[in-house]
């Protein structure tokens, strides 16, 4: 007997991922509201172009497939939210546009569509331009100051934690600027306090399965509290590893998009563990900028093993148990 893989959780009908589509784009709006209050009106305005393009490019993408504009497909909006609150404020626009539209026409339609896509788009879209951008995208504007729509060399930009301990120093960041993402960094993914009251909401709304970020986040905290900065203990580097660069966001928002993931509970928490190990290994010892970006397309790819794994386990186990049974006859 064969266990055959469940449907993905989101295309089970239309209303369904609808539903799941808008919770998490209900979900990425907190983080935009504090983008704004750091950064000023400039973050808005990157997030609505980023989103545009996300948008534009699935309605083209759509008619090039013969399918249609499918008006009820939000997964675009999420993409372009993703995209633009991984940015930093100061970010030239067509940036994040071209994440947006690599993300959409290159990774998703290729493979069909919603709820087809091998990777997560956004994490793809952004190590595309990290990669042809990687410069203007390791820069941080200071918090509490607006910035305009127009951004020139004036603005001085800083680095982020993340880079400031990849360099083997200790970022100097207060316990109250901890809590309130008072620090440089992509816009959305520094106020951590607000990142965990959106994954409650998608708990609460079952669109996640809590066991998946913990996972992740456990393996992060294991691995930070064994290798570390020899000036700092364990609980504070545990702490830094969190907050610095977009950990958090990509464990709440990216990890757990239910098409990557595989379908099997303990396939998932595999997965999840075996991306948070890379993560890590890719800040400690990789060269390139968003690790967990990175980690999780690098996982992306194994996601179909991990419930081959599961499954053929279940199926040896079954086998087993049927010939005790035989046996005992």
């Amino acid at each position: 007997m064969i266990v055959k893989s469940k449907p993905f959780p989101q295309i089970r009908a239309e209303e369904r991922s609808s539903l799941v589509m808008l919770d998490t784009a209900i979900a990425l709006i907190p983080p935009f509201f504090m983008a704004v209050f750091y950064y000023g009106i400039r973050s808005l305005a990157l997030g609505a172009l980023t989103v545009l393009a996300a948008l534009v490019t699935n309605w083209i993408s759509s008619l090039f497939n013969g399918r249609g504009i499918e008006w009820w497909d939000a997964s675009p909006v999420v993409t372009g939210m993703i995209i633009a609150l991984m940015m930093p404020a100061s970010i030239p626009f067509y940036i994040p546009m071209l994440a947006a539209v690599f993300a959409i026409f290159v990774v998703k339609f290729p493979y069909g569509g919603t709820g087809n896509n091998v990777f997560n788009p956004a994490a793809a879209g952004l190590a595309f331009v990290t990669i042809c951008f990687g410069t203007q995208l390791s820069g941080y504007p200071t918090p509490l100051e607006p910035l305009s729509l127009v951004v020139d060399e004036t603005v001085k930009l800083v680095q982020g934690p993340a880079a400031i301990l990849k360099m083997g120093a200790i970022p100097t960041i207060s316990t109250e600027q901890l809590a309130l993402g008072n620090f440089a960094g992509p816009m959305g993914t520094t106020n951590i306090l607000v990142i965990a009251a959106c994954l409650v909401y998608l708990l609460v709304r079952k669109n996640v399965k809590w066991y998946v970020p913990a996972a992740y986040l456990g393996t992060v905290c294991v691995f930070a509290s064994r290798i570390h900065h020899e000036d700092i203990g364990a609980m504070e580097s545990i702490i830094l590893e969190l907050v610095a660069g977009s950990l958090m966001f990509v464990a709440v928002y990216m990890l757990t998009e239910p098409v990557t993931l595989p379908k099997r509970p303990m396939a998932k928490i595999f997965y999840a563990v075996t991306a948070g190990i890379v993560t890590m290994l890719f800040r400690y010892y990789g060269a390139v900028h968003y690790s967990a970006v990175f980690a999780l397309l690098l996982t992306n790819a194994f996601s179909p093993l991990f419930d081959h794994l599961v499954e053929r386990g279940n199926l040896i186990e079954l086998m087993e148990r049927r010939a005790d049974h035989e046996e005992d006859e």
